[in-house]
């Protein structure tokens, strides 16, 4: 029987049944957009072999899916490429309107900016409003529109593009603004090379990486910028901006750019900077753009922002795993070197993987993994048995079945990418590389290496293991530390001798291959171990660096369940390490 609930759910399209005739639902397209937003104005028609076609008669939305040979995958996204206006006007009110804000005409005619008319949303009408084309390699990608009243639109299905992205040159220093007038602003002081976000600043946390598909859009070229210097608004959504951006383009390129301030009045941004002080206060503020953070030597004075956070529960805050018992030994906070290790077999990567699908699952966490030794494919049949809880593989129960397969496939590809070197044995460097692309693309915040001795080892005959691994975690940790991402570093332990009776012992994170460094520089340290006479694996916290807030060094017994091929952990199953019972 064809499926087509599942085929119309790839479009975001809800039916209460899927008898064969005609149906009314919303539109995944427009209806959050309106005022009316239950408003069934979308049109489906289920034929009697299983093909669909549907019409939205609000937004002009149409397709068609499923049929005989219907198969779940991905859609390939498409752009709708606005078409350019032949005669574009800037009557004189338009040009009076810039150069009040300190904007010349010939900065305008340079942007092809123009005044029309558009249909809003927010009113539901026609209204007055300021076209800013977005231009990319010479041709028309987006157009945003401003009405006198701060509403905006954009056209439908745009490829996501920065404003001024031709701009971006390697090797060249780069602004990144808040928003188009801003740009227009550094364009009018003398600054070339600036751009802006078509989405602006987030008004509160954020529910999707939507703002910041730009940076996937011009990943290649972000990454060869030399200085990042972040210029958005002086005010908490600006502040929330410049933290991500800085986190993706990496911390250690990225400058701050502040707006002066007269008393209690700070200047906003880079147009009310230009409109109050002139261009030549606003190349001052570039100029004396501050590093993100200051190398060197900081007063106490430069951090009591940041610790009146912690103090009020604003800052970084340790982050769940997903297991409430783990929790209690465990939590990690972003930019962290978490050391992992386990006698092989014993379940350790099946634990990060579960860890990594959780986190996902609760607040959308993204994950780049390095798993040599898994392969990649038997990699990815991992993750699918735990994220939808069912052997991959025939057994002794049920195995997931073709559709549940693809459905994990397709949650799986916007949430863990691999990476992996197949002509060669990669360096930490080459690692650490595709992991900040990772970050800059895709919004990753974990990495994984999974194990350490797949990495490139080969050092200068003068320099001993102890410090060639020492300098491999500064270098992941200033990674972490840079991009907000926390660093789960795998290590096999030495071969260990066996207890007269025959069971393996446990690991502890001195007994870890090539240095004590794993255990003195790390984080958090991590055993997972395996009872197999008792059916039992415990993870083990040996080392929590920030206690108690991410947890106390103990263990915490798991149980993994062969019909769901998940790890369960006992509930009270928590002791302190030292404590008995």
């Amino acid at each position: 029987m064809i499926d087509v609930v599942g085929a119309l759910s790839e479009h975001g399209i809800r039916l209460r049944n899927d008898t064969a005739g005609n149906h009314k639902t919303v539109c995944p397209e427009c209806s959050h957009t309106r005022k009316k937003k239950g408003d069934q104005c979308l049109s489906v028609t289920i034929e009697a072999d299983g093909r669909v076609v549907w019409l939205c008669h609000h937004c002009g939305w149409s397709g068609g899916a499923g049929g005989p040979e219907y198969r779940p995958a991905r859609e390939r996204r498409t752009y709708k490429r606005p078409v350019r206006v032949a005669e574009p006007k800037r009557p004189d009110t338009l040009v009076a309107w810039f150069e009040k804000r300190g904007i010349s005409k010939p900065v305008v005619e340079r942007f092809n900016v123009y005044k029309t008319r558009q249909w809003f949303p927010q009113t539901e009408k026609e209204e007055d409003c300021i076209a800013f084309p977005y231009e990319w390699e010479q041709a028309l990608r987006n157009v945003k529109y401003r009405t006198a009243d701060k509403l905006f639109r954009q056209e439908k299905d745009p490829e996501p593009v920065f404003f001024n992205a031709d701009s971006i040159t390697e090797g060249a220093d780069l602004i990144i603004a808040e928003g188009e007038i801003d740009v227009m602003s550094f364009i009018e002081a003398g600054f070339e090379r600036v751009v802006s976000l078509p989405n602006g600043a987030p008004s509160g946390p954020e529910t999707s990486d939507k703002r910041y598909e730009p940076f996937a859009t011009h990943w290649e070229k972000l990454q060869k910028a030399s200085r990042v210097l972040i210029a958005s608004d002086m005010d908490g959504p600006g502040e929330q901006l410049a933290q991500e951006i800085a986190r993706r383009m990496g911390r250690d390129r990225c400058y701050r750019v502040s707006m002066p301030a007269l008393g209690d009045v700070q200047c906003k941004d880079a147009n009310e900077c230009l409109q109050d002080h002139g261009a030549e206060v606003l190349r001052e503020c570039v100029a004396s753009a501050e590093p993100w953070p200051i190398d060197g030597l900081h007063d106490v004075e430069s951090f009591a922002i940041e610790v009146m956070d912690l103090y009020h529960g604003k800052g970084p805050q340790p982050l769940s795993t997903g297991f409430p018992e783990i929790d209690k030994a465990f939590k990690y906070i972003p930019g962290q070197f978490i050391a992992v290790t386990g006698i092989p077999n014993h379940g350790k990567s099946r634990v990060i993987d579960q860890i990594a699908i959780q986190t996902a699952r609760r607040r959308d966490e993204k994950w780049a993994m390095f798993s040599p030794e898994t392969g990649e494919a038997n990699h990815i049949a991992d993750l699918c048995e735990i994220f939808a809880g069912n052997p991959f593989f025939a057994g002794p129960t049920p195995r997931l079945t073709e559709r549940e397969v693809s459905e994990a496939l397709l949650w799986l590809n916007e949430r863990i990418f691999l990476v992996g070197a197949v002509e060669h044995t990669p360096t930490v460097d080459w690692l650490l590389e595709r992991a900040r692309a990772a970050v800059i693309r895709f919004g990753v915040t974990n990495i994984v290496i999974d194990p350490y001795n797949e990495l490139e080892a080969s050092r200068p005959d003068k320099q001993t293991e102890t410090e060639f691994v020492s300098q491999l975690i500064s270098k992941c940790k200033k990674f972490g530390k840079h991009h907000g991402c926390t660093v789960w570093m795998v290590i096999h332990p030495t071969k260990l001798r066996s207890s007269d009776d025959g069971k393996d012992p446990v690991p502890g994170l001195y007994d870890l291959a090539g240095s004590a460094h794993w255990r003195n520089k790390a984080d958090a340290g991590l055993v997972v171990y395996r009872d197999y006479e008792k059916d039992i694996t415990f993870l083990i916290a040996k080392k929590i660096r920030r206690q108690p807030m991410c947890g106390r060094p103990g263990s915490v017994k798991l149980q993994f369940i062969g019909a769901d091929r998940r790890f369960r952990d006992v509930e009270g199953s928590f002791q302190q390490l030292g404590a008995e019972r």
